[in-house]
């Protein structure tokens, strides 16, 4: 009563072994990198521009492609400057870059990066007295004692790293108090394109980083002059919430699409503490790659959680000529600023929308 099973098994064993024995698994495209030669600081300061290489973006939320090159120089000197944050709202911060967020840097996965700072926070005694800092590179596996040190003003620290997985990372300054370092506008984000190039053609492509300011006036005879409220922080009471840095931006500074294209926003929430429900309204998302790796894939989604930290790629077709608003669906978020929108009233678009 058991021949019948004993011999169908075998067979399929059989057929299991043929098939392994005629099937190839693909190579992957590059091997992961372990290991760094160690940083070096020193104490030459640096005196030219704040940011530098090819694959740095400073103005948000422009993306461009990752030059053909599979190593990259990038430099971000860190300084103390006042940004606007809202209309008519200054922010004492302490940036990357020289802006805040700090300009986003774009590679492609197993790309080598030769990075560079300068800490150069006492250039603007106006502002704020030298402090001490440092990096922290999410997109980065090394040795964070030795790549990620504190530097003291007038100190460059130089490291190398690969960038062994896709994604929408953030980097942030990790020098304690490390909260207020953050609070301060210490944050960027790094897009590691897949090896292969991501799964599907965009139309348009942009950066959304996702922050919170916990503010309060310099003085009181001067209510638009803020600065840092680490006590605010603590409670997570944030008075502002941004995309790309400023209450607003996108409003003001609308995304452009055309409808039927597809779109691709890297989302990346820096937070430093608050989570995100990132939502285009009046749309859905019908991809979206978690962290940015194109293997952590979801489709049909509303809204995209984000807790401090993480990052996503979201992709989107624009259905139709109209206004879509951008917004955290916390809507006390929303409501402090994390508002934008994607504009596709100019011009005329396909009359299908493109493939899913």
């Amino acid at each position: 009563m058991f021949g019948k099973p004993v011999i169908a098994t075998s067979m399929f064993l059989g057929l299991a072994l043929v098939g392994a024995a005629t099937y190839t698994l693909a190579k992957p495209s590059f091997k992961m990198v372990y290991g760094s030669p160690e940083s070096k600081v020193s104490n030459v300061a640096y005196t030219g521009a704040y940011t530098e290489g090819g694959s740095v973006v400073t103005v948000p939320p422009e993306i461009k492609p990752v030059p053909q090159s599979k190593t990259h120089h990038v430099r971000l000197d860190l300084t103390h400057k006042t940004v606007e944050i809202a209309d008519g709202v200054k922010f004492e911060g302490w940036t990357f870059g020289d802006s805040i967020p700090g300009p986003t840097v774009h590679v492609r996965q197993g790309d080598k990066v030769f990075f560079s700072m300068t800490n150069r926070s006492g250039d603007d005694a106006a502002v704020t007295f030298p402090m001490p800092h440092s990096i922290d590179f999410h997109s980065a596996m090394v040795n964070p004692l030795d790549k990620y040190r504190t530097i003291g003003a007038g100190q460059t620290l130089e490291f190398e790293w690969v960038a062994n997985y896709p994604g929408v990372f953030m980097y942030h300054c990790g020098t304690p108090m490390l909260l207020h370092h953050m609070v301060m506008g210490m944050y960027g984000a790094v897009v590691v394109d897949p090896a292969e190039g991501w799964p599907d053609k965009a139309d348009r492509e942009y950066v959304l980083v996702q922050s919170e300011f916990y503010t309060k006036p310099k003085d009181p005879s001067t209510p638009n002059l803020l600065v840092a409220d680490v006590d605010s922080a603590m409670k997570k009471t944030p008075s502002h919430v941004t995309f790309n840095g400023k209450v607003g931006r996108h409003v003001d500074e609308p995304l452009k699409a055309l409808p039927g294209e597809r779109v691709r926003l890297y989302v990346m929430n820096v937070g430093p503490t608050d989570t995100s429900s990132f939502h285009v309204v009046g749309t859905i998302f019908d991809k979206v790659y978690l962290d940015g790796n194109p293997k952590n894939l979801l489709r049909g989604m509303q809204t995209v959680l984000l807790g401090s930290s993480n990052g996503a790629v979201v992709e989107f077709v624009v259905p139709e000529a109209g206004k879509y608003p951008i917004v955290d669906h916390e809507f006390a978020d929303a409501s402090m600023g994390a508002l934008g929108f994607i504009d596709a009233t100019d011009g005329k678009g396909p009359k299908t929308p493109a493939a899913h």
